[in-house]
């Protein structure tokens, strides 16, 4: 399915695709923030689906300062958190776990990013171990401002349109068995529906990579 989302921009309004973004982010931040004793060095980092990245996608800038944990609770707040799933990031060589073992080769999250990142690098992230859902993140650039107090969401896509599988209306719900989506009126009529002769398979349509998988139905505010 081919299918591209745009987003906009938290400071100026304007909607722009993914691919267009970063210019126009790096050149608003630096209009809006200047270097002041609220501020700080950071980073614009893009994070989007591994396996849907024209669909979900967000950019954020993130302070120096802040460690793996922050973005770890950050990202699980915005798109991913359901029953608190062990998570990792993986940068070069090394795995940075949520719970890292004794003797297992992992890392603690409590790295900050200032010790980690650079401009240019390419790196993943995991959320639970069994139904995974798996995003990448690309450092843009080093930003001289940002907030020096929390990660900022400074553009993220907007819900992607899918349709009713039965009626080519707005789909509303998707199926956690197959990904199926349909509209409310049509539920009824879903293929897992009828085989099962029960909706326990149908969870609300979320703008989240993680929408359908393991009951996930929460949606940033």
């Amino acid at each position: 399915m081919t299918l591209n989302t745009k987003g906009p921009c938290a400071q100026c309004g304007k909607m722009y695709s993914k691919s267009k973004a970063s210019s126009h982010l790096l050149q608003c931040i630096a209009e809006t923030f200047a270097p002041s004793e609220s501020t700080t060095e950071g980073y614009l980092i893009c994070v989007s689906s591994c396996d849907y990245p024209n669909w979900y996608w967000m950019f954020i800038t993130v302070p120096k300062d802040f460690t793996l944990k922050d973005v770890d609770y950050f990202l699980r707040d915005i798109w991913l958190e359901c029953c608190g799933h062990m998570s990792a990031f993986y940068i070069g060589d090394l795995d940075y776990s949520s719970y890292p073992m004794t003797g297992d080769g992992t890392q603690s999250m409590n790295k900050k990013m200032g010790q980690i990142l650079s401009p240019g690098l390419k790196f993943t992230y995991t959320y639970d171990m069994g139904s995974s859902t798996e995003l990448k993140l690309d450092v843009v650039a080093t930003v001289t401002a940002c907030p020096d107090d929390e990660i900022m969401l400074i553009m993220k896509n907007e819900p992607p349109a899918f349709l009713c599988e039965i009626c080519n209306k707005s789909a509303e719900t998707i199926c956690t068995l197959c990904g199926g989506k349909t509209c409310k009126g049509c539920n009824e009529k879903h293929s897992c529906v009828i085989k099962e002769e029960d909706t326990y398979m149908l969870s609300n349509l979320v703008n989240s990579p993680r929408t359908g998988v393991c009951g996930y139905e929460c949606e940033y505010e």
